[in-house]
């Protein structure tokens, strides 16, 4: 199963066609409880995500791989304390990874408390969360090491893809996960239900609508992952378990899609393609 779970609905409000808000106490439980059930191993989280890290806490994630994200602005000399945090709120010994969420916080002196960490059993695989290719040229020209990586990708936001990057980055044997797959929920809603600020963006909006019209939303969403074979997870957040349910059911009856077909979709406009610089309120 390529598919891992997203957390930050565990925490905060999250997501453009997000109405529940945070998930509820049954909800999380029965949310977990169908994730095991699917074989889904990895649970994806991080010190940002509100209350997400102690609500798994309280549950049973002995079976799960956990990752998690520091702070944004972690300093070295706290990271220790902060990890111990994250370690007690998730009621674990140690966490399978661990990424910087902003890959600006990178340091010599962070990655030298990273290591004691990682021999002292703590933590396994180091790495970061980018936003961009051009980070990650930049964190492997400062020679930082890079054991796991997250990135975003979608059938709108192919810039990973197109810059070989995938391909590199699976030939230094680093572990991919790949996040936003939906676009915060952009790529699922209705056309009609989508804010006012895209409608700046109607052209490659309305050639996502008009491409393969006989698949749904979802099934167009997922249509990505079989492209892309050198990523080891697909993390996907819900709200609910009848969502995670769907998702699941999808992603089993899948087919590829040819790469040509996928990159008619693609676009390069940051106000689409970053969530950060929306404007829908």
């Amino acid at each position: 199963m390529r598919l891992a779970l997203g957390t930050v609905q565990f925490g905060l409000d999250y997501g453009i066609s997000n109405h529940a808000g945070e998930v509820a106490d049954a909800e999380l439980g029965d949310i977990l409880t169908l994730a095991r059930k699917l074989a889904m191993d990895t649970l994806d989280t991080a010190q940002a995500y509100g209350k997400a890290e102690a609500r798994l806490g309280v549950c049973n994630t002995t079976d799960f791989r956990v990752i998690t994200k520091l702070s944004p602005n972690i300093d070295a000399a706290d990271l220790a304390v902060s990890l111990e945090s994250s370690l007690k709120r998730l009621a674990r010994p140690s966490v399978e990874g661990l990424l910087l969420h902003r890959s600006q916080d990178a340091s010599p002196a962070l990655f030298e408390r990273l290591a004691d960490l990682q021999h002292q059993g703590k933590v396994g695989k180091v790495g970061v969360s980018v936003y961009s290719p051009e980070e990650l040229t930049r964190w492997l020209e400062q020679g930082y090491p890079l054991e796991l990586v997250q990135l975003p990708a979608n059938l709108l936001d192919q810039r990973f893809l197109r810059a070989g990057w995938l391909d590199r980055l699976q030939a230094m044997g680093c572990e991919i996960h790949v996040r936003s797959l939906f676009l915060q929920g952009l790529l699922l809603m209705q056309p009609a239900l989508r804010p006012p600020y895209f409608d700046a963006f109607r052209e490659p909006l309305s050639r996502l609508d008009e491409w393969q019209p006989h698949r749904s939303p979802l099934h167009k969403a997922l249509a990505l992952i079989p492209a892309l074979p050198q990523v080891s997870r697909f993390v996907v957040g819900v709200c609910h378990a009848h969502e995670l349910a769907a998702i699941a059911s999808t992603y089993a009856h899948l087919h590829p899609c040819h790469d040509d077909d996928l990159g008619t979709l693609a676009c390069d406009e940051p106000a689409l393609i970053n969530p950060a610089l929306w404007r829908t309120s």
